[in-house]
């Protein structure tokens, strides 16, 4: 991992007395250092796993993550973004905010487990797995609350402390699934070893902020507050989950409506995609604190940083993209094998769903700081119920290209398209095609 004391002579002078440069190169060099080694770890096990379990087994293991994601995906509430943004702004008022961002997610992580409870008795799915899966795989959700100690760091800019603890998790679970596919283990097995990783990561935030002089136990929950948090993020909490039925439901509709051996090869190309899904993550993660200090600050500057993130993401999808497009078929049928002959098809068009993937992040860094929650989530439910009613429409009739169509159509329609009718919005609008389509021109405010 490189810090900027490790940097030349002439890129150290050039960073010199630029604090907000230093902080946000240490701090994404943690970031990137960590999302390199999960991406190595998870895609070289992940593709040994799949070739184990064959197209039908990880298509239903597929399935039941998809459907725990989907509930999973609106019990944070929201809270992330609003919880970050106001750690960064207020550093005095830590103990009251973590402690009601920790009620929150506890109380909502037990509703969302019910929930999976009810789905996994109703499933008419036949797989004999199926409905244990959704039920070890939905345990998870008790060990992400401990995640908001995760948003600590990030506020407070300590990026090094959550890659430790994320890349430690990440090494030993997947230790773990090496020995379950050396064993033959069950693809149950694989469910709860995903469980586990949760576990691990659970673990180390609670090590990590007890080691920081933090004390969990002077954290307070305020309702007051917590009602205020939740007024202002449950269209974050909305958004959030018609963003992931926008990523995921064509997975549901793919496994209900053409099997698991489909919906294996689907996501399977998929998994090779969202591999590259890190960067803008990477990204945000660094840009969100700055940008809201920018906000607070200096609204020029604000403008120039969010147009810069912008032209960072698109250079980020060619990057990205290029690769999969050109050497993904080839990538494929070494990795996965004969059986898996429907995913290297299926890559090069899945490529182009990091497009919208980076400029949707950064889009959510703009709508945060410009508290258009409602907004966001009005857009978010807009592509979602055209995500549903195209995948519905189009997957028994096309099939998995039915699916690759919804998807295109419901990310446009989400990031795109709705843009126009919002002021502020459609300035942001601009910004983001001046980003595109003149990426070398430097923003003018």
């Amino acid at each position: 991992m490189i810090t900027v004391d490790q940097l030349p002579l002439f890129l150290r002078k050039r960073l010199a007395g630029r604090d907000t440069l230093r902080r946000a190169f240490d701090n994404s060099s943690w970031l990137l250092c960590d999302q390199i080694l999960r991406m190595t770890v998870g895609l070289v096990v992940g593709v040994w796993m799949a070739r184990y379990l064959g197209p039908e087994r990880y298509g239903w293991l597929s399935y039941a993550l998809a459907i725990v994601g989907l509930v999973s995906s609106f019990t944070s509430l929201g809270v992330n973004a609003v919880l970050v943004r106001e750690l960064a702004r207020a550093p005095a008022e830590t103990e009251a905010w973590m402690g009601t961002a920790y009620f929150i997610r506890a109380m909502s992580s037990g509703a969302g487990f019910l929930v999976c409870v009810a789905l996994a008795w109703l499933q008419s799915v036949l797989a004999a797995d199926v409905r244990p899966m959704i039920l070890v795989v939905a345990l998870g959700m008790f060990f992400q609350t401990l995640d908001v100690i995760d948003l600590l760091f990030q506020a407070k800019g300590e990026s090094r402390v959550s890659a430790w603890v994320r890349m430690g998790a990440c090494v030993l679970a997947n230790l773990l699934k090496v020995a379950l596919i050396i064993a033959r283990a069950p693809v149950l097995a694989f469910a709860a070893a995903g469980v586990i990783e949760l576990a691990l990561c659970a673990a180390g935030w609670l090590w990590a902020v007890q080691r920081r002089g933090w004390r969990p136990a002077d954290w307070r929950c305020e309702l007051t507050r917590a009602g205020a948090l939740l007024r202002e993020s449950w269209p974050l909490a909305g958004s959030g989950l018609a963003v992931y039925a926008q990523a995921y439901f064509d997975q549901l509709v793919i496994g209900y409506h053409l099997g698991g051996s489909e919906l294996g090869q689907y996501a399977a190309a998929l998994r090779l995609v969202t591999v590259f899904a890190f960067v803008p993550t990477v990204v945000m993660t660094v840009a969100a604190p700055e940008i809201a200090r920018a906000k607070r600050d200096d609204e020029t500057l604000y403008q120039r940083r969010l147009h810069s993130l912008y032209r960072v993401m698109f250079v980020l999808f060619l990057a990205t993209a290029l690769p999969l497009i050109v050497l993904g078929p080839a990538a494929a049928r070494l990795l996965y094998g004969g059986s898996y002959a429907g995913t290297a098809a299926l890559l090069p068009w899945l490529a182009f769903r990091l497009f919208f993937t980076n400029l949707g992040v950064a889009r959510g860094i703009f709508m945060t700081n410009e508290s258009l929650f409602r907004f966001a989530l009005l857009t978010a439910v807009a592509g979602a119920v055209v995500n549903i009613c195209l995948n519905l429409l189009l997957v028994p009739r096309w099939g998995v290209r039915g699916a690759i169509v919804s998807s295109f159509a419901s990310f446009a329609v989400t990031t795109f398209a709705l843009e126009v009718f919002h002021p502020r919005a459609r300035a942001n609008l601009r910004r983001m095609a001046q980003a595109v389509l003149l990426p070398w021109r430097r923003f003018a405010g």
